[in-house]
């Protein structure tokens, strides 16, 4: 079994450890040096391209998933994802990047706190690119002004950006199964 296809955690205690943490920091800083270059096409052409800028919003919310989905542990998105904005730091955007990558984590694992971190079915991975997915769209309708552009464009790219989180949430588990294959989540967390 892979950790994303499994429906609900196993009884037991989940542990923290210095392999988990040091894993999901690892995936959150590696989705973060993929930030970098986003960070600074995006501040070049949100204004002047935001369909372009919308595709890429999904990979964002990576840097949580794929941490949750490969160690299934309470809070780990959120570690993954400040890993990530610490090393995107080094884009234009600067430390704010920590603090909203901290923020996005924190949105990311909702839908597994509302679960107790009980389930870690599809379903509540895609929930939580939903929910990513639906965030963005409504910092892009507030930051863009998109009350002033035609509704026809803030329709497809209020889609766009949805989509993105979708597919990065796809993205997210097929990398998460990957790994698992490979046996970077241990043999503990690899067989549940």
């Amino acid at each position: 079994m892979t950790p994303a296809s499994t429906t609900k955690a196993l009884p037991g205690k989940r542990r923290y450890t210095t392999r988990t943490i040091l894993i999901a920091v690892a995936l959150g800083a590696g989705v973060g040096v993929v930030l970098i270059p986003l960070n600074f096409a995006s501040l070049a052409m949100t204004s002047t391209m935001p369909v372009v800028v919308s595709i890429t919003y999904g990979v964002f919310g990576m840097a949580a998933l794929i941490p949750l989905a490969l160690l299934r542990l309470p809070g780990i998105g959120i570690i993954g994802s400040t890993a990530a904005g610490v090393v995107s730091a080094l884009s234009p955007y600067g430390l704010m990047t920590v603090v909203m990558m901290f923020c996005w984590g924190i949105l990311m694992e909702v839908p597994f706190v509302i679960t107790r971190y009980r389930t870690f079915s599809m379903p509540m991975f895609f929930a939580a690119g939903t929910v990513l997915g639906i965030a963005t769209c409504w910092m892009s309708y507030t930051m863009l002004n998109m009350a002033m552009m035609e509704t026809t464009a803030v329709v497809f790219i209020l889609a766009i950006q949805l989509a993105s989180s979708i597919a990065c949430t796809a993205g997210s588990l097929t990398v998460a199964r990957a790994l698992t294959r490979a046996g970077i989540a241990g043999r503990n967390q690899a067989t549940r």
